[in-house]
């Protein structure tokens, strides 16, 4: 089985990669064609992404996986509403631990 994945970031995407990979090894016998997606940092290069994953949902029949680290909710937002099985990895983590810890991040 081969599955398409979007690792999206609005840095280096050196973050995602990392944290999506360690998830990924997870599975064997799954085949993953990754894509990373650095400096997405404005609505409009999210369209284009969304453009990508909506793409690959078409082409393959089977949404793509989405892993992303991005700190813009609005940007974060736009692109949890395309076709892909999204994984926001910071707000996972973020909302938990800023409640722990008492502050914003």
């Amino acid at each position: 089985m081969k599955r398409v994945v979007f690792m999206i970031s609005d840095g280096t995407g050196i973050t995602v990669e990392s944290l999506g990979n360690s998830l990924m090894t997870q599975f064997e016998g799954i085949e993953f064609d990754k894509q990373t997606l650095p400096y997405i940092d404005s609505m409009e290069k999210a369209k284009d992404v969304i453009t990508q994953i909506n793409q690959s949902q078409t082409d393959t029949g089977v949404k793509p996986l989405v892993f992303m680290t991005l700190v813009s909710p609005e940007i974060s937002e736009r692109i949890t509403q395309s076709n892909g099985c999204v994984f926001d990895l910071f707000n996972t983590f973020l909302a938990p631990l800023e409640k722990e810890l008492g502050v914003k991040s």
